[in-house]
């Protein structure tokens, strides 16, 4: 049995969508280390937040290639307690469209069970993925952080997201 090795090829979604304190890069604005067609210039001595990033993509063999970022337009960055969905500012709502809303729908569900957020961020803009619906948080300040508060609705128990630890969010 071999393990099927991934690598980014032609892909550098990440160095767009991602920001990078260490550069003052912001998110979803290239950074100017990426050179079209080479790649990142500074690759042997990029900054921590570069080196520790792991894209979910490559890590994960068992997600299809219709999850390689420069095919769904689309960052998977999964850390502990958070899965987080960065899109590309270039295109409209790709976690909407199937295969990827079906799936993000059921990393939701299981990750309530293991205490992990599905967090998309569009257009600065950040949105918790429940299993029946999405909530729309806005622009989350420096420093907020998001807790999962179980409820009761007029349908049972469910869940409700709270930005906390910021002291303003834009709605």
């Amino acid at each position: 049995m071999t393990t099927e090795i991934r690598q980014c090829g032609d892909c550098s979604l990440c160095c767009k969508v991602l920001g990078i304190p260490e550069l003052e890069k912001p998110k979803d604005s290239w950074c100017p280390n990426f050179a079209a067609g080479a790649g990142c210039r500074i690759y042997e001595d990029r900054p921590p937040s570069c080196h520790n990033f792991s894209c979910r993509w490559l890590n994960d063999t068992t997600m299809g290639p219709e999850w390689k970022p420069s095919i769904c337009k689309m960052v998977l960055d999964s850390r502990p307690r958070m899965l987080t969905v960065h899109v590309d500012p270039a295109v409209s709502r790709p976690w909407r469209a199937e295969p990827y809303y079906s799936v993000l729908k059921r990393l939701a569900a299981q990750g309530l069970m293991r205490n992990v957020i599905v967090l998309v961020i569009e257009k600065r803009r950040s949105l918790v993925v429940l299993p029946d619906r999405e909530v729309d948080l806005g622009v989350l300040a420096p420093g907020a952080r998001i807790a999962m508060e179980r409820v009761m609705t007029a349908h049972g128990p469910g869940w409700q997201p709270r930005v906390m630890g910021a002291s303003e969010t834009e709605r």
